[in-house]
């Protein structure tokens, strides 16, 4: 496959997987209090966006696949029982998401794991917590949480995400996704972003 439609076929497909891992693991770590889901989606996040690049050589992919990801959040908008911001402040977190994998994949040196999955998780959260108390103002959010507390669950979720990144990055064959990507047809991605699509609407209606 030519290089235009080898990027685009593995961006379809990490996005594909990443929207029914949201759909799927997601929507369970979405019970646990405020905040706590996102210690364990951004590192999945990031995975799924650091493979495309590394399978593509080319950065944009990380966006590109958070697109995927956050377009598949977005059919919640099509469920009456869902009110918008419930589909949007998802795929916005997504966004932002892939805005630091795209710096950290601009800086990141080999040698330094724990270091630089330190500071991305850390600064994901930032992000968040600063876009909900100065854009969005969601009802529930990390910004409500009084100071003492914020900073104590900010020290928490980068120890715990840093930490699953920083494997991650250390160990990349243990992680590694075995798939033949030289077979990857557009039916494979597409059949997992229509599941994708599934799990999420479903998710929505129950």
């Amino acid at each position: 496959m030519d290089d235009s439609k080898k990027l685009l076929r593995i961006v379809l497909f990490y996005g594909g997987l990443w929207g029914i891992t949201e759909a799927t693991l997601g929507y369970v770590l979405h019970f646990l209090p405020c905040g706590f889901s996102g210690m364990f989606m951004f590192p999945i996040g990031f995975y799924f966006m650091f493979n495309a690049f590394k399978m593509t050589g080319k950065q944009s992919t990380i966006f590109y696949t958070a697109l995927i990801a956050a377009a598949i959040k977005l059919t919640d908008l099509f469920v009456p029982l869902r009110t918008a911001m419930t589909a949007i402040n998802p795929a916005i977190s997504i966004i932002f998401e892939s805005l630091v994998v795209f710096a950290f994949a601009k800086v990141y040196k080999e040698n330094r794991h724990y270091a630089g999955a330190a500071v991305i998780s850390l600064s994901w959260i930032v992000i968040l917590v600063l876009a909900q108390q100065f854009i969005f103002k969601p009802v529930e959010g990390l910004y409500l949480k009084p100071l003492p507390e914020l900073l104590g669950f900010l020290t928490m979720s980068t120890i715990v995400s840093g930490l699953i990144i920083g494997t991650y990055l250390k160990k990349p064959a243990v992680f590694a996704f075995q798939f033949n990507f030289r077979k990857l047809s557009y039916l494979q991605p597409v059949a997992v972003i229509l599941i994708a699509i599934i799990c999420e609407m479903g998710n929505s209606l129950i």
